[in-house]
């Protein structure tokens, strides 16, 4: 393997600063037909951090139910708004459907059964360029969903990376179905097209390339912080890892299916590293105790 290292900030995504050093900023945001349980706070953090809002076909309902359950208007800074709903529409509902187009949300139907709703909301932001990314942020505030319109500018950039908001719970074949998603949508070993991290209730995952890599996982300033328990996980085939700032680090450690596996470690520094030969699966647990 190279000697470079590619760095990871994934408290980013999760809170609100204008700190120039952030790593992931500008980012997406696609939401998932999973449950929303994480503190309102957080989610409106996490929409204020990102550019563009998606709604993956039953991920509407979800956004919808939550402004509902907290009786928040679009005007206010709680509001969680969606400038996009697509899908096949299958899983949105019909009251749903017309909430979001009383707000001005664009609502594209795909009716392509070959790909996932997952997979359409991440193809269209990848490939989205500035002039409808305008379009769609300028239908938004019009409607009073957004309370300002952002530099069409921002979104001019070749990597764009991505926050999902889902969850590996629930039925088995879903969370390896989102597993799956998160490998094929990170083949290229630079990240050139961006990063994509999976937000749910219980913590943060994302894909590390084979190669090195440093993740900081400790800030005290932040409203929301990440956790202490850490998995590695193998994905398409066996790897050999070694990490340092773990309670329990290993070295030229073989981990596979079948084998041994990385999971409930625990965080012994404020960096991570981890040094791979083939993609693994990082996860880490959030500290949500900052906020009620």
């Amino acid at each position: 393997m190279g000697t470079t290292t590619t760095y990871w900030q994934p408290f980013d995504v999760l809170n609100a600063h204008e700190n120039e050093q952030r790593l992931h900023r500008d980012f997406v945001l696609v939401v998932l037909n999973q449950p929303m349980e994480l503190s309102n706070i957080i989610y409106a953090e996490t929409w204020r951090n990102s550019i563009l809002h998606i709604g993956a076909d039953g991920g509407a309902n979800r956004v919808r139910g939550v402004n509902v359950r907290h009786k928040v208007e679009p005007h206010s800074k709680e509001f969680l708004n969606l400038d996009l709903v697509i899908g096949d529409l299958d899983s949105l509902e019909s009251d749903t459907k017309a909430y979001w187009h009383e707000l001005g949300t664009s609502i594209i139907k795909d009716p392509d059964q070959e790909t996932t709703d997952f997979t359409k909301a991440v193809n269209y932001a990848r490939n989205l360029d500035s002039k409808k990314y305008s379009d769609l942020i300028s239908a938004s505030t019009l409607h009073g969903q957004r309370t300002q319109v952002l530099d069409e500018s921002r979104y001019n950039m070749k990597t764009r990376d991505i926050l999902c908001i889902g969850g590996l719970g629930g039925r088995i074949d879903q969370g390896l179905s989102t597993m799956h998603h998160l490998y094929m949508f990170q083949k290229d070993p630079s990240y050139s097209s961006g990063r994509v991290f999976l937000l749910s209730s219980e913590g943060i995952t994302f894909v590390l390339k084979s190669g090195n890599h440093e993740i900081k996982v400790r800030d005290k300033s932040q409203i929301c912080g990440l956790g202490k328990h850490i998995g590695i996980i193998p994905l398409r085939e066996p790897s050999v890892i070694t990490t340092k700032g773990l309670k329990w680090d290993v070295s030229d450690w073989p981990t596979a299916f079948g084998d041994r596996i990385s999971t409930s470690n625990h965080v012994d520094a404020e960096y991570v590293t981890v040094e791979t030969t083939k993609d693994v699966l990082f996860t880490i647990d959030l500290d949500t105790s900052f906020v009620s």
